[in-house]
């Protein structure tokens, strides 16, 4: 059913509002990613103890770690072989090898991977530039609301909500934007402090965005939306307040307790005495320090039990572990050590291929205009793990597999082969006559 500009505006104030929690989630996670973090929100009530605020950089360990083993190598498309002639075949190729260059797809894809593990989901804009070509780029998770039938689950519409600075001569003022999508067109709403209006100042609202389906794309992190260091934030809150805490002990007089006999110092007192590191009392005034034991080994275990759980209730990989990195553990051990971390990682190549293929459903509706006679069923998706290859023991398995299985799965399981299909071609220029004379001559 068509809103008229009222509705439509009344129902955009709506789900900003029914979003505003959701969106506060997204917001805080993301500034928490970013290094604002709980410990540094820490205040005492006396302004005269030491508070540091050690913040551990868990969760960019968490999230960078997946975002690189997953896209450290960028997601390979490819097309259908069978379905297409030569002729065809090529100029798909081709064009899909400008889009990514065009759009830069293999950042983005680690933009989006990082969006989806910080926020719960990413979000990406597909548009027609001024030269008629299709681009896509990244839209803040936190901005963007999406619409979704209750029976399927599939997206109808999608908000696109944002504050942009304005200045007119010397003053300034945040002014409220909100795009409307739907199938066909995007409408351009302006909030002036009395409820969302359509945008007088475009000069065509509502816009054809030149696509069959909303081209506002979500990104799924998991079935639930949630965040890849969400369960456990209390575990690095913890792990910063005990670091903090140690060290506030070494840098603090609190690692004696200082008692006078005869006398009360002032606070003035108290700061002279950090300044100067001396008192000046009156005669018969006793100062003595009671000093207080710190369990070392005590703090240095409940650390380590905190840091383990930390990456194993998150699903990460401590690299810096011996148990992992060290020299004698081999490349099938490893792969042992990483179960959870590729459970979780396939999950996310599940949900971002899913992403992917909507993608291509809103951009083949375009190329279709094109007479370019792809769709989304038509490319295949191929991920690649980023991590050091134990060469030696992919070559004895791949020795030991020569004649039992095709080639293009023995050299398919070879790490450091990108194309398999060109590998297969060269050993076969290799076999050639013509080369085998020039190797004997």
């Amino acid at each position: 059913m068509m809103l008229d500009d009222k509705n439509l505006g009344m129902k955009i104030a709506q789900l900003i509002d029914l979003s505003k929690g959701e969106r506060a989630t997204m917001l805080r996670n993301y500034q928490e990613y970013m290094g604002a973090v709980e410990i540094q929100k820490r205040i005492f009530e006396n302004e005269l103890k030491v508070n540091n605020q050690l913040a551990n950089d868990f969760r960019g360990e968490i999230v960078d770690g997946l975002v690189g083993y997953m896209f450290g190598k960028p997601v390979v498309w490819k097309v259908e072989n069978e379905k297409f002639t030569e002729t065809e075949r090529k100029r798909i190729e081709g064009m899909l090898s400008n889009f990514r260059k065009r759009n830069g797809i293999s950042d983005l894809d680690a933009e989006t991977a990082e969006y989806m593990s910080v926020c719960g989901y990413g979000a990406r804009l597909c548009w027609v530039g001024l030269d008629g070509l299709e681009r896509v780029k990244n839209l803040k998770p936190w901005e963007v609301t999406f619409v979704t039938d209750s029976g399927t689950e599939e997206v109808i519409n999608a908000l696109y909500f944002y504050e942009k600075e304005m200045w007119n001569g010397g003053t300034r003022w945040i002014e409220e934007r909100a795009e409307w999508y739907d199938g066909t067109f995007v409408h351009f709403f302006v909030n002036y402090g009395q409820g969302f209006i359509r945008d007088s100042r475009e000069p065509e609202n509502p816009k054809k965005h030149l696509f069959d389906f909303i081209p506002v794309i979500r990104f799924e992190n998991n079935n639930l939306l949630m965040s890849d260091f969400e369960k456990v934030r209390s575990l690095i809150d913890a792990f910063d307040r005990v670091c903090s805490d140690s060290q506030n002990e070494i840098e603090e007089f609190r690692l004696a307790y200082m008692v006078f006999v005869g006398a009360e110092p002032t606070e003035e007192v108290m700061r002279q005495a950090r300044k100067t590191g001396a008192f000046g009392t009156d005669e018969g005034t006793d100062i003595r320090f009671i000093t207080k034991q710190i369990n070392g080994e005590f703090i240095r275990d409940h650390l380590k039990l905190l840091n383990d759980n930390i990456y194993k209730f998150a699903k990460a990989v401590d690299m810096s572990d011996e148990n992992f990195s060290g020299f004698q553990q081999s490349g099938e051990s490893r792969k042992w050590k990483l179960l959870a971390f590729e459970n979780r990682a396939v999950k996310k190549e599940r949900k971002f291929e899913k992403g992917l293929r909507t993608m291509f459903r809103v951009l083949c509706s375009a190329w279709k205009k094109k007479e370019i006679p792809l769709k989304a069923e038509d490319l295949d998706f191929e991920f690649t793990r980023n991590l050091p290859a134990d060469m030696l023991y992919s070559a004895e398995v791949s020795t030991k597999l020569k004649g039992l299985v095709s080639e293009k799965t023995r050299l398919g399981l070879l790490p450091f082969v990108d194309d398999v299909d060109k590998e297969i071609k060269l050993l076969s220029d290799d076999d050639s006559p013509d080369n085998r004379n020039q190797n004997v001559a």
